[in-house]
Parts: C-alpha cells; structure tokens; sequence
C-alpha cells in the first residue's frame, strides 16, 4: 500500500469517497428491529439502498458499522483504491465522506493501512460532531456544502447509491461548482 497524504497545491480539485461498497466491503449488516427490539432482518450497504423504512413498524440498528474491528476485516476494493491512490500521486486533494458515526474510526483504519488522509477530509457525516439533518443524501450534501465553503469547487464523487450521487450533483445548480459523479 502506498503511503499518502494530503498533498495538493490548491483547494480547488477533491475526490470524495464513499466508504462501505465503494471502497471497502465488510461484514457490517443494518439491523432491522421490530417494536420490541428483535432483530426480524439484516441488511447489507446494498441491500439497504432500496429498502424502504417504515418507523411506525421498526426501528434501524448500525451498531456493526461502530466496530472498528469489523472494519480491520473489510477488504478494499482494489480498482477503486488505485483510483484513491492515483489521485493522490497526481496532487489531488482526497476526501472519504461515509454515513458511519465516527470519523477518529474511519481515520484510523486507513491510517493503519498506509494511507494518511487528512483528518479535516475525513467526513463521516453521523458523527455527533457534526450535527447534519435529514438522510445520508442530504447529509452527504451539506458535508459537500461546507467543503465548497472551504473553497473546493471541481468534485468527483465515488459512491454506491445513486441518491447520494444525485443530491450531490445538484449542488451545481446551487452554487459555482462542478460535480462529476461515479456509480461504484
């Protein structure tokens, strides 16, 4: 593994990565809890994708994803990686930008790996630090938001559900940015 950092000479250019089924897969699964709290499925990141959540009838659970020792299992995602590596080398500034809950988490796993990404582009947009409202896709968005506040304006954008790609496409119709996105 190649060791890298954040190297780039301006703010302009970011590669934004999603984590789970982009650039790694773990054993990580969604619990779907009935009302008294038993567990009635298990969904992986892509299963969950299209799953259609109904609060009235169960409750979520994304305890696995917490687990830093699940993901020191996962396996990356070796075409994607390279691309991460490739920007790097190329002086491009590189983000991971993940539904999970803690960002110290998802730094260390890479940093265990070799690859030092700078822990300001390390977004995981449920950690409690941040305080963003409404769905990943909305959240992945207000993340994207900031980081054109902090002066990034050409994107690319890697990840496995369309919606996040969507949302974050149309940030070019908000503001003087340019998003390219890639389904993974």
């Amino acid at each position: 593994m190649n060791e890298a950092s954040i190297k780039g000479t301006s703010l302009g250019r970011l590669a934004v990565f999603d984590l789970d089924d982009t650039l790694v897969v773990s054993s990580a699964k969604i619990q779907v809890l009935d009302r008294r709290g038993k567990v009635v499925k298990s969904l992986t990141p892509a299963e969950f994708n299209f799953f259609k959540h109904d609060p009235k009838k169960h409750s979520l659970s994304f305890t696995e994803f917490e687990s830093a020792d699940i993901l020191r299992n996962a396996e990356f995602i070796t075409h994607v990686l390279e691309k991460l590596n490739d920007f790097y080398r190329r002086g491009v500034h590189v983000c991971i930008l993940t539904a999970r809950s803690s960002s110290n988490m998802i730094r260390t796993f890479f940093l265990e790996n070799g690859i030092d990404i700078h822990p300001d582009l390390v977004i995981a947009v449920n950690d409690p630090k941040y305080n963003f409202k409404g769905s990943i896709a909305q959240k992945k968005s207000e993340a994207l938001r900031d980081l054109i506040a902090q002066g990034y304006h050409d994107f690319i954008f890697f990840d496995d559900n369309q919606e996040n790609l969507d949302h974050a496409k149309e940030l070019e119709k908000e503001k003087d940015v340019k998003v390219e996105t890639v389904k993974v």
